[in-house]
């Protein structure tokens, strides 16, 4: 993978020790109570199958999408300050993370 900051399959970076990065989404499903062996995963951008959705749970409690050869940016539908190369819809990093958090009560 291009991210170069903190690898999918982690390791020691410029920010410490990471686990890699299944590993990391495994732990949390199971610390909410999930089997994580039991993710359903997804195909997004159809035209180009660019990123694979993983979630586990009915609400998907947990969630992880990997963007084939994005590197260390935000993924937009648009090229913005942050990278050039978009995802699409469905993969919009903003749009994505505003939909999770709002299924949540404080």
């Amino acid at each position: 993978m291009k991210d170069k900051t903190i690898p999918i399959s982690g390791g020691p970076n410029g920010r410490g020790d990471n686990p890699e990065i299944r590993t990391w989404a495994n732990a949390w499903a199971t610390r909410d109570g999930l089997d994580a062996n039991a993710n359903v995963t997804e195909k997004l951008c159809e035209k180009e199958n660019r990123v694979t959705k993983f979630s586990w749970g009915k609400n998907e409690e947990v969630v992880h999408y990997r963007v084939k050869n994005l590197g260390h940016d935000w993924p937009s539908k648009r090229p913005n300050g942050d990278t050039q190369d978009t995802t699409c819809d469905e993969a919009d990093a903003t749009s994505v993370i505003l939909k999770w958090f709002g299924k949540w009560k404080l």
